[in-house]
């Protein structure tokens, strides 16, 4: 069996460790294993999620290494260390409510219906995985967004005090110019609710994971968030404020917590190979963590599955002026060996949020998501604008992969990755696999 330990360490909010004995037990586990995997679930909406996510990825992993059909793998003792995080779980009928509806007012209820669960969702601020705490402040400003509802399409003071009461929630430092968070916090609210009042487009792939083509007419099928208006827009706006929360936590809990985990093993173990795997928010937590590696650090891999951040992320000045947010994991070698990502157009969760990030910085024309819009996700359309950066293929267990270090394999997955979630399977873990011997 190639996994031979597994050790569960919980983060807070903050990025702090929850339990010191949890580190403990990783650092007393090191001795004799050749490799350390570190996995980052994404959203969830508790505890008992993110251990099915890892129960079922591990098992996956197993039984390709028992297959065989990976050379070197059975000769590793791999240890796995499972991290736990507060994260928040988008649902797909907050993404496109009423995306089945059978007329315009039964989209309209659920995008209403949509509007109070999101806000509801946004006083809840977990210290731990699963909890249910509700700060106190934020439930004050929250509370104040909802009372505004019906005032909303009437007034315009009563616009920009929803925005105001939304953006009081949130910590400013983390936005910037990849994601349409920069105009999140500096466009008037008024521009806000107009970019983001009409109907959202994403190109999405098939039901049975292939990618959509162009129709017989020359015009691509679209999934589309359709409901208009003002309360389509303050929607739009509340789930990207729960967009944002997320990923200022997946960066503090990656650079505070996960970050300060990995020195300490670094001194226990200088030359164990690490190798950083996180799914959806989780990507940019592990991201986040191989920041504040060393540069040069060695020997480590990445690989993002479905990642929740900007397709930018890696690239150098993709606007001419700025560097994405990680840029030095790949500049600075703090990855030395190969970076993995996954992406499709099969992921409707990360589809969506981004084309809000268009519509954001309003170019609301080309709000598409997809690999042409400066505002795209890295787990629909891999690293954009970044020059190590390799176009592959995840492949079935019959083709073996070239993996080098220093690179960036974007793996397209539409015929194995069918949603946001779905990363559990062979080819999954195949190519972890191969990434693993090519880094270590």
């Amino acid at each position: 069996m190639a996994v031979t330990s597994q050790f569960d360490v919980e983060f807070r909010k903050d990025g702090s460790i929850h339990d010191a004995n949890e580190v403990s037990a990783v650092l007393d586990g090191l001795g004799g294993l050749t490799d350390l995997v570190v996995l980052a679930h994404g959203w969830n909406n508790d505890k008992a999620d993110a251990k099915s996510l890892y129960d079922r990825f591990i098992t996956s992993a197993e039984q390709v290494a028992a297959a065989g059909v990976v050379d070197g793998v059975q000769q590793r003792r791999v240890g796995v260390v499972r991290a736990y995080w507060p994260s928040k779980k988008f649902a797909d009928s907050d993404l496109i409510p009423g995306g089945g509806a059978a007329s315009v007012s039964e989209a309209t209820t659920a995008s209403q219906a949509s509007l109070t669960r999101v806000l509801n969702e946004l006083k809840r601020d977990p210290v731990l995985l699963g909890g249910t705490d509700v700060d106190e402040t934020k439930r004050v400003h929250v509370d104040r967004a909802q009372s505004l509802i019906p005032a909303l399409s009437s007034s315009a003071d009563a616009r920009r005090e929803f925005v105001q009461a939304l953006r009081a929630v949130l910590n400013p430092d983390e936005s910037g110019p990849e994601d349409g968070s920069l105009e999140f916090f500096t466009n008037d609210p008024e521009v806000l609710f107009q970019n983001l009042s009409g109907p959202v487009k994403f190109v999405p792939g098939s039901s049975a994971g292939g990618a959509t083509s162009m129709t017989a007419g020359g015009a691509a099928n679209f999934i589309t968030d359709a409901v208009e208006g003002v309360t389509g827009a303050a929607r739009r706006i509340a789930n990207y404020a729960t967009y944002y929360q997320m990923k200022t936590r997946a960066g503090t809990v990656g650079r505070s917590g996960a970050g300060l985990m990995l020195a300490r093993i670094r001194e226990k173990r200088p030359d164990l190979p690490v190798h950083l795997v996180g799914h959806s928010f989780g990507g940019r937590l592990v991201a986040a963590a191989a920041a504040t590696l060393e540069p040069g650090s060695k020997p480590v891999t990445m690989m993002l599955l479905q990642a929740a951040f900007s397709h930018n992320g890696l690239a150098a000045k993709f606007d001419g002026t700025h560097d994405g947010a990680f840029r030095t994991v790949v500049q600075d070698r703090r990855v030395s060996g190969p970076i993995l990502i996954t992406h499709t157009k099969n992921d409707q969760a990360v589809g969506i949020a981004y084309p809000l990030a268009s519509r954001l910085a309003n170019d609301a024309a080309a709000a598409l998501g997809d690999e042409n819009d400066p505002y795209g996700g890295m787990g629909r359309n891999g690293a954009q604008r970044t020059q190590e950066a390799r176009a592959g293929e995840l492949s079935d267990l019959d083709t073996p992969y070239a993996f080098t270090p220093g690179a960036v394999f974007n793996l397209r997955a539409d015929r194995f990755i069918n949603g946001h979630s779905d990363v559990t399977g062979h080819q999954v873990t195949y190519a972890l696999w191969h990434g693993l011997i090519a880094g270590s």
